[in-house]
């Protein structure tokens, strides 16, 4: 029943629920009049009965007086046949009259009627509030008003006056006035049945205009939620007035706009993230894979972490004339795509070098001409530290140059006398894409037998803790000497491993972090 009611239309559930109502208000309200003016009705009969008892039996005490007046001057006169004469008179002028005695003493002198017969089977009339006089009774005989009974006492003699007369006309009265009663009552409750059944159709015609008026623009707005949610998202509601659903209209409109925007901008976004996700797969498909590589006697693996879906950070290698092994590591300001086009734009520029020159490439040219490619390409909005070295196996060297990126370490397995065993590898030069006309320096080092070298990025230096403190050059070597004795991809996992316990949130980095490990194992 419930579940029936639920899925009615709201404009039915304000008519129910409003006509119900008005029902109750309205016959409860009637019911309580139609009851109130029934007992006003009936007090007014009551009232009319009673005046009416009264004068019958004030008209039957004044008889009585005037009676025992006349009968006590003739007892005096022991005139008891003219008192007789007088009650014969007075039957005659007064038909209402049932019986009358006279008394002397408590000797009945003169009667006229049958006492007996007349107050055979009668009751006193228990409800009479009429009996305010000593001497007067109210009978009545089968529940109907019968006589009034009425003793006077004469003064300053013995002896009284009784005489019954009768009230049955009284009933007749009492009938008409209780049919008029109850005509009134009738009529009273029909216009109160009218009156009520008016105002009830006139209130249910207005609640269904009522309900109409407000479930109207709740439908239309209902209709256009629901061409909204089936695509429609130009749908928009009328707004035709100013009450609660006007202001919920406009919110709708505005929640409607609001919506289509979300979504337009949700597909740029995803359409945006998809083109990040190709760049992001066509920037790895520019970084060598993950894992152990060994040219000779030299063994490296790196390692790259991008601060958003795409970096500025890149690395790579490549085998140059005479068995020489190219390997190369910059950081372009900021990360995204920006940045990524950037490290494109430099591994093509490397690799058409590498080509043109057949390999016959040294470290000043190679940044020399990187660097024009990159000032043109980014028009000094982006730049780009840089470090390309040459390792030569058949000389064991390290040549190399530098284009403000930061300085390699080199850690010595056998240090001569008087050499330290971390050897920053320190040339100066501009960043790429700085200035137009940059030059560059070159220098070589020896290696030997179990030296360790570490390219990387200032990601992983600049990196905060949870206690907001930079990573640090120190933590930074110190976690490179504790595993020296292993093999270059380990070296490379105890470094990650390290920063990793250190730092706030490792998996989402504030910089871009890159990483190479290299071992001459030779």
């Amino acid at each position: 029943m419930l579940k029936s009611l639920n899925s009615l239309p709201i404009s039915f559930k304000l008519m129910i629920t409003t006509t119900l109502l008005l029902l109750f208000t309205v016959g409860l309200y009637g019911a309580m009049n139609v009851q109130n003016l029934g007992a006003a009705y009936d007090d007014s009969r009551r009232d009319q009965e009673e005046l009416t008892l009264q004068a019958a039996t004030q008209s039957a005490r004044n008889v009585t007086t005037l009676l025992a007046f006349s009968a006590r001057s003739f007892i005096a006169a022991t005139a008891y046949g003219d008192i007789q004469n007088l009650l014969d008179t007075l039957t005659e002028d007064d038909p209402r009259l049932v019986y009358a005695r006279v008394y002397d003493g408590d000797t009945p002198v003169a009667t006229q009627g049958d006492p007996d017969k007349a107050l055979a089977n009668t009751q006193r009339f228990a409800d009479a509030r009429v009996e305010t006089t000593k001497g007067v009774e109210v009978l009545t005989r089968d529940g109907e008003l019968h006589m009034v009974r009425v003793e006077v006492p004469f003064e300053g003699a013995e002896g009284k006056v009784e005489i019954g007369r009768s009230i049955a006309e009284i009933n007749e009265h009492n009938a008409r006035i209780r049919e008029a009663t109850a005509k009134s009552r009738k009529a009273a409750t029909i216009n109160a049945l009218f009156v009520g059944g008016m105002i009830i159709l006139l209130g249910v015609v207005l609640n269904i205009l009522q309900a109409l008026r407000i479930s109207r623009p709740i439908r239309e707005l209902t209709d256009s939620v629901e061409r909204i949610a089936h695509g429609d998202l130009g749908e928009r509601a009328v707004v035709d007035s100013t009450d609660e659903i006007g202001v919920l209209g406009r919110n709708f409109n505005y929640m409607a706009e609001r919506l289509g925007i979300l979504i337009k901008e949700t597909e740029e976004r995803a359409t945006y993230e998809k083109e990040m996700e190709v760049a992001r797969i066509i920037q790895e498909s520019l970084l060598p894979p993950n894992r152990l590589i060994t040219r000779g006697d030299f063994q490296f693996a790196g390692f790259f972490k991008s601060a958003s879906i795409c970096g500025g950070d890149w690395w790579n290698f490549a085998e140059i004339s005479d068995g020489r092994l190219l390997l190369l590591i910059g950081d372009v300001t900021g990360h995204g795509v920006s940045s990524a086009m950037i490290t494109a734009a430099a591994k093509s520029c490397c690799d058409t070098l590498r080509h043109v020159t057949e390999g016959e490439l040294t470290v000043t040219f190679l940044l020399e001409e990187l660097n024009k490619t990159i000032y043109e390409a980014a028009n000094r909005r982006f730049v780009m530290t840089f470090f390309a070295t040459i390792i030569d196996p058949a000389e064991r060297t390290l040549t190399f140059s530098n284009a403000g990126h930061n300085f390699p370490l080199l850690f010595r397995a056998n240090p001569a006398d008087g050499e330290p065993a971390i050897v920053p590898l320190i040339t100066r030069g501009n960043r790429l894409g700085d200035v137009m006309d940059s030059r560059f320096l070159e220098r070589t080092v020896p290696y030997g037998k179990d030296d360790v070298i570490v390219w990387y990025t200032d990601g992983i230096t600049e990196g905060l803790g949870k206690t907001g403190d930079e990573y640090g050059e120190k933590r930074f070597r110190r976690s490179i000497r504790s595993a020296l004795d292993r093999p270059a991809d380990q070296i490379l996992d105890k470094i990650l491993g390290d920063a990793e316990a250190y730092f706030a949130d490792f998996a989402h980095p504030e910089d871009d972090i890159t990483l190479v490990v290299g071992r001459f194992t030779g």
